[in-house]
């Protein structure tokens, strides 16, 4: 019986295995030079927890020009003609937590507070409906910042994140969001630039509309509400007069004008 012969195996030097090539060496390198480098950028900054936005739809998503309207601005009304007069341009974003703000105060059982809230409401609906500007789209958005517990709070974190700018008729959430770094929109400060000049020795021709506080004084308004407190006016209220202002007088609210019959 003729003895079995293995097969005969061509042992190759164990280098040839083991021994990678050119390119896999450059490429491994160029990866560990690569990873040390973010390594290296992540130690080097302070580490600090950035609030995080809920859902966030983020920056490109959000619309262009955003601003962020506050539950002051939907009550206050005045967004609404602003809006329609085509001076507004960009996306409109109603947060929903500004939108359960609007309708917890509709559902008060304070009569003022009550009519105050269903008109925000109003607002709201009149603003996602209209059609007087086209270059205004409205978002209500479910976004949230669970970190921050105050609706001032979250609107300036949400706005900040968005880049977008603040609407707003409060003053004190106004200076809170400036320290935050958001640029805000104050209506009141736009209404006071938009108040005419007058100075002293102009005539002009207002109503009468009730008496004065002083005796004989009468006081009237012009077009955009500033007061004109007029003397010897109080036997005139209802009627259109002619009157001279002979002093202005500036108050925290604006500026309040004096004259006399012309």
């Amino acid at each position: 019986m003729e003895e079995m012969k293995s097969p005969k195996i061509e042992h190759q030097p164990f280098e040839a295995f083991t021994k990678p090539t050119t390119a896999f060496t450059r490429a491994l390198a160029r990866e560990i030079v690569k990873n040390l480098t973010t390594i290296g950028q992540f130690t080097s900054r302070p580490f600090r927890r950035e609030p995080q936005l809920m859902k966030s739809q983020g920056k490109g998503t959000i619309g262009e020009y955003p601003m962020v309207l506050d539950t002051s601005v939907l009550i206050d009304g005045r967004i609404l003609p602003m809006v329609n007069s085509g001076f507004i341009v960009g996306t409109l974003i109603i947060p929903q937590v500004v939108l359960g703000e609007v309708q917890h105060i509709a559902d008060s059982p304070d009569s003022v507070r009550r009519a105050k809230g269903r008109r925000g409401l109003e607002v709201v609906g009149k603003l996602k409906g209209q059609k007087a500007n086209p270059s205004v789209k409205v978002k209500v958005v479910s976004d949230d910042v669970p970190e921050a517990r105050e609706v001032d709070h979250k609107l300036a974190a949400l706005a900040k994140g968005w880049g977008a700018k603040l609407v707003t008729v409060d003053f004190n959430l106004a200076q809170y969001a400036r320290v935050q770094g958001v640029k805000v929109l104050n209506i009141n400060d736009l209404a006071q630039a938009l108040k005419m000049s007058i100075v002293p020795g102009e005539e002009l021709t207002i109503k009468i509309t009730h008496e004065g506080r002083e005796r004989e004084q009468g006081v009237g308004y012009l077009p955009d509400g500033t007061m004109i407190v007029v003397d010897r006016a109080r036997a005139l209220v209802g009627q259109d007069i002619a009157v001279v202002i002979t002093k202005i007088h500036q108050t925290p609210a604006g500026q309040l004008f004096f004259a006399r019959l012309r």
